[in-house]
């Protein structure tokens, strides 16, 4: 005969049994779940740092040449460096991460590396032969020297001699200034100059220097330093003092304006100067990818 108050005892600890399988269960589950979570998040910002090191390599593209680049998408955050391999192709690296690219073990890494090519130029630096060519009369005083042709009250284009409208150059200008200060650095690749509220651009020490391309947009005065390259301007030009000048000059004043040379400055046509500026020039077609890679 079933005596409940003697197997009062045994009926506790089978109780205490079952709750401590179902305890076992749960927290086993519990911490699989747990790790499955973790598992399952790591993956997916795994994959997320992907697609940001991948965004990267498009705006990279977008805003070529501007290097380095940053930025934040969503959690995520991604960073590029462009390198010139030749004078048409360019190394991308990119890396995204989630929550960000730093180096830590919290964070999801990916890297990637595309090789781009620009877009060739029809543009042709043999196209210039003059050191000197402007729409008005050019006038050489003093000292003053020009080892090269001056074409003077010559009808020229802009987009005929680099390939590309004014605006895309100025978009793609490695430097943009707005009314700079005397002797603004740096001036190199291509450097664009807006002339809005001062009277001219100024050149006037010795120990300045550029290359590359410089358009100003307004009037230049020149009476010091060293350029090697492409100047051209949209609006007059006085050269003064004792610059020297490597390359070629273009000035669309207009003919009723006039280019003038004074003192001891010496103006050069190189073509050397010249074709290395070329290299420079901004594609109105954006690099295309040729190779890419996850690192």
């Amino acid at each position: 005969m079933f005596n409940l108050k003697n197997n009062k005892g045994f009926v506790l600890i089978t109780a205490y049994m079952v709750i401590a399988v179902l305890v076992i269960f749960a927290t086993s589950f519990s911490s699989r779940t747990i790790g499955e979570k973790r598992v399952a998040d790591k993956e997916r910002d795994t994959v997320q740092a992907l697609w940001l090191a991948e965004a990267g390599v498009d705006r990279a593209i977008a805003e070529f040449p501007n290097t380095p680049l940053s930025g934040t998408v969503g959690n995520g955050a991604y960073s590029t460096q462009t390198t010139e391999l030749t004078s048409i192709r360019y190394l991308i690296n990119s890396t995204g991460g989630v929550p960000s690219t730093a180096v830590s073990p919290n964070n999801a890494i990916r890297k990637v590396s595309a090789i781009i090519e620009r877009p060739l130029n029809l543009a042709s630096p043999g196209d210039i032969t003059s050191a000197i060519t402007a729409n008005g009369d050019v006038t050489v005083k003093g000292s003053a020297e020009v080892n090269g042709d001056i074409d003077d009250n010559e009808a020229f284009d802009f987009e005929d001699i680099f390939g590309v409208s004014k605006d895309t150059m100025r978009n793609g200008a490695t430097h943009y200034y707005t009314d700079p200060v005397n002797n603004i650095t740096p001036v190199d690749h291509v450097t664009w100059v807006d002339i809005n509220s001062i009277t001219e651009m100024k050149i006037t020490t010795s120990g300045w220097s550029g290359s590359g391309i410089l358009v100003v947009d307004g009037d230049l005065n020149i009476t010091g330093g060293h350029f090697s390259g492409i100047i051209w301007v949209i609006g007059t030009l006085r050269v003064s003092g004792n610059p020297i000048i490597d390359g070629a000059i273009f000035v669309e004043s207009g003919a009723e304006f006039e280019t003038t040379l004074t003192g001891n400055p010496t103006v050069s046509f190189d073509s050397n100067a010249i074709s290395s500026a070329f290299v420079f020039i901004p594609s109105a077609s954006a690099p295309y990818v040729i190779s890419w890679k996850e690192d």
